[in-house]
């Protein structure tokens, strides 16, 4: 198994617990997973794991976790490697790990937008509505973002909206990669744009993030290289 896989699993935890942290959520790494046992902002896990060899400390910690949260949650199983339907999990779906070492020359494509980082609550509230788009649930996403120095919000500017952007957040050997979003009559180009600005600010840590479907083929195009499967679990 690729070393980039583990970078990932642990990149992708931190990022999962900045988004719980910004709402006042604390969680807590224990070992070979993470967990936090408060109610998940939409679309995100309680308990990422971290090491593909480590099933029975997981599942004990999941069992526990349930106790805290009986009205169901979600765990991204890092390895895909768990069969949590014995505790009542059903798979939510499958994905990709990627990865895209330093050095691989940026990609083309440019959707004419004016591209920075995200540093003011009205920069913030104009990228939360950007990556929201029509959709009128409340997003994931809180200002406390902003004061997390890990964490890195990049902005593809038409005018005074933010109408593409991404998510990075650094962790020790690598740069993580999310949220991306765009236009759809633009979506391409604005994905090679903001992978362009987020490559800038890489130096010489990979980009790794996980994919799945036209966007995980798409990733591929960019010059990402698939890393290792992974699963997403509910109840």
């Amino acid at each position: 198994m690729s070393d980039l896989v583990r970078l990932a699993a642990l990149n992708n935890a931190g990022w999962c617990d900045a988004v719980f942290r910004a709402h006042g959520l604390a969680g807590h790494f224990d070992g070979s997973v993470w967990l936090n046992r408060n109610p998940a902002p939409r679309f995100y896990p309680n308990a990422v794991t971290l090491r593909p060899d480590d099933d029975q400390t997981q599942l004990d910690a999941l069992v526990t976790l349930a106790a805290d949260l009986p009205g169901g949650f979600a765990v991204k199983d890092s390895f895909a490697a768990l069969d949590l339907a014995p505790l009542g999990f059903a798979p939510l779906f499958s994905a990709t790990w990627i990865g895209r070492p330093a050095g691989i020359p940026a990609p083309q494509g440019d959707a004419g937008l004016d591209w920075g980082t995200v540093s003011t609550p009205a920069d913030f509230d104009a990228w939360r509505a950007g990556w929201s788009g029509t959709d009128p649930a409340p997003s994931p996403f809180a200002a406390p973002l902003l004061a997390d120095p890990a964490i890195t919000l990049i902005a593809g500017w038409r005018g005074d909206a933010v109408v593409a952007g991404a998510a990075l957040n650094r962790s020790p050997g690598a740069l993580g990669w999310s949220n991306v979003f765009g236009p759809d009559d633009a979506y391409e180009a604005c994905r090679a744009a903001a992978l362009r600005f987020a490559l800038g600010l890489a130096g010489d840590l990979p980009l790794i993030g996980y994919e799945r479907g036209d966007d995980l083929a798409r990733s591929l195009d960019l010059g990402f290289a698939p890393l290792g499967p992974l699963t997403i679990w509910e109840c």
